[in-house]
C-alpha cells in the first residue's frame, strides 16, 4: 500500500477524539462526521492534523484551526512528503529538519487551550514546557537526547522552588510527564524512559484525628466552621468546593453532588460527576441551611464566594488559619480532608463506596487515599493472632 498523508480533525466531544477528514479538490469537506454518525460543524473543530510516517515513525503535524489555512498547510506537507517518498528533497528544506521546539510549543499550548482544558492545567503545561525550553540548547524536538533531559533535571534542581513538606522528585516527575505529553503530541518519542526518572518515596496517607478536627472547631467562628464542615462531610476536591452552589445540595434527599458551572468556565474533573450522590449528615444539612439564611443567599449562589461574590480560590487558607489558632502542629491541606472523608467512609461502608464518593475511576487511587493505620480492623488483628497461634512462647 502506498504511503500517504492522512488528515484528522480534533473535535469537541468526550475525550476530544480525532476524526478522519475527507479532502476535496479545493479544500477539506466540513462539517466532519464520525463513525457514530455525529456531525461536527466548524466551530466544534479544535484543530486539523496531518498524520504520516517519517523514518519509520508516525508523526502528527498541526495544521491549524481554520479550514482554509489548514488545507494550504496540508498541501505543502503532502507535497514535501511525496517528494521525499520518491527520493527528492522537500520543496522547502530547512537546515535542521523536524519540529522546531518553540514554534511547536506555541501550537501545543494553543491546542490545549482550544480543547477547553482548565486554566490551572494549561498553566501547569506552560510552566513545564517553558522550563524545558529554557534548559534546552537544541532547535528541534528530534534533536533532543537523553543527555538533554538529564540537563533539564539538573536545571530543575537548581531553579525550581520546592515546598517544605513536598518531595522534589515528585515535582521533577510531574514536569517530565508534561514534557512527554508535549513530545507525544507531534509523534516524537521522549528520549528519556520513565524507568530512569527521579524516584520518589510514596508516603502512607494520613488523616486528621477526631481530636484535631474538634480542636479546630472549638476555636472556629461560624463561617470557618462552615468551611471545615464542608470539606469534612463532602470529601470534595478543592475546586469542587470553590465552585459549589447551594443547588448542588438536595436538601430534601439530604445529598450532594458536583455539577458543571459553565458561567465560570468550570467543568467537573474528567467531565464525570459522582456516579452516586453523597449522603450528608442531618447536622451538616442544617448548618448549610442556616448559612444560606444568614446571607440571604439564593439556591443558585456560590456557597463560599469572595466578598465580591466570585469563586474563592483560597478556601484552604481558612482552615490553615484555624489550625494555627488551635495550636495544631500538623499540616493542614485539602487532600488531608479528602483522605479523612475517604477513610471514614471505607471503614463504615467499604472501599468501593469510598471510591464512588471520592469520585475516583480506579480503586487503586482510592487505596492510596486511605490512612493505613485507620484501616487496621479488629478482624485483621484477630486473623494475625490466629495465624501465629501454633508458635510457642
Amino acid at each position: 500500500m502506498k504511503a500517504t498523508v492522512s488528515v484528522f480533525a480534533r473535535v469537541k466531544a468526550d475525550g476530544f477524539p480525532f476524526i478522519p477528514v475527507e479532502r476535496g479538490r479545493k479544500g477539506f469537506r466540513v462539517p466532519v462526521e464520525d463513525r457514530l454518525g455525529r456531525v461536527f460543524e466548524p466551530d466544534s473543530i479544535l484543530n486539523f492534523y496531518a498524520r504520516f510516517r517519517k523514518n519509520g515513525k508516525r508523526c502528527m503535524e498541526s495544521l491549524g484551526k481554520d479550514p482554509v489555512e489548514a488545507y494550504a498547510r496540508f498541501q505543502s506537507v503532502e507535497a514535501d512528503f511525496t517528494r521525499v517518498q520518491t527520493g527528492l528533497l522537500p520543496v522547502m528544506p530547512t537546515d535542521v529538519p523536524g519540529h522546531e521546539i518553540k514554534e511547536t510549543a506555541k501550537r501545543f499550548l494553543e491546542d490545549i487551550a482550544s480543547r477547553g482544558l482548565k486554566p490551572r492545567t494549561i498553566e501547569t503545561y506552560r510552566c513545564g514546557i517553558e522550563s524545558f525550553i529554557e534548559s534546552c540548547t537544541k532547535k528541534t524536538l528530534e534533536e533532543v537526547t537523553e543527555r538533554d533531559i538529564l540537563s533539564f533535571i539538573d536545571w530543575m534542581k537548581t531553579n525550581l522552588k520546592t515546598r517544605a513538606f513536598g518531595q522534589p522528585a515528585n515535582t521533577y516527575r510531574n514536569r517530565l510527564r508534561d514534557v512527554t505529553v508535549f513530545f507525544n503530541s507531534v509523534g516524537v518519542k521522549m528520549p528519556f524512559p520513565k524507568r530512569k526518572w527521579p524516584k520518589s518515596t510514596r508516603k502512607n496517607a494520613d488523616r486528621y484525628s477526631m481530636e484535631s478536627i474538634n480542636q479546630m472547631l472549638a476555636v472556629a467562628d461560624q463561617d470557618e466552621t462552615d468551611v471545615i464542615s464542608f470539606f469534612l462531610y463532602t470529601g470534595f476536591r478543592d475546586e469542587e468546593a470553590v465552585f459549589a452552589k447551594y443547588s448542588d445540595i438536595d436538601f430534601k434527599k439530604g445529598t450532594v453532588n458536583v455539577h458543571d458551572k459553565p458561567e465560570y468556565g468550570w467543568t467537573v474533573k474528567d467531565h464525570e460527576q459522582r456516579s452516586q450522590d453523597i449522603i450528608l449528615p442531618r447536622k451538616f444539612l442544617k448548618r448549610m441551611e442556616r448559612r444560606r439564611a444568614r446571607y440571604g443567599a439564593k439556591m443558585s449562589d456560590l456557597i463560599f464566594p469572595t466578598s465580591q461574590g466570585k469563586p474563592n480560590h483560597h478556601l484552604i487558607y481558612v482552615s490553615q488559619r484555624v489550625g494555627k489558632r488551635a495550636g495544631l502542629e500538623v499540616r493542614i491541606t485539602q487532600h488531608k480532608f479528602r483522605r479523612t472523608f475517604g477513610t471514614m467512609v471505607a471503614k463504615q461502608s467499604g472501599i468501593e463506596q469510598a471510591r464512588i464518593w471520592l469520585g475516583h475511576s480506579d480503586i487503586a487511587t482510592t487505596q492510596r487515599y486511605l490512612a493505613a493505620d485507620e484501616m487496621v480492623t479488629e478482624q485483621s488483628k484477630k486473623a494475625v493472632n490466629q495465624m501465629w497461634d501454633a508458635v510457642g512462647d
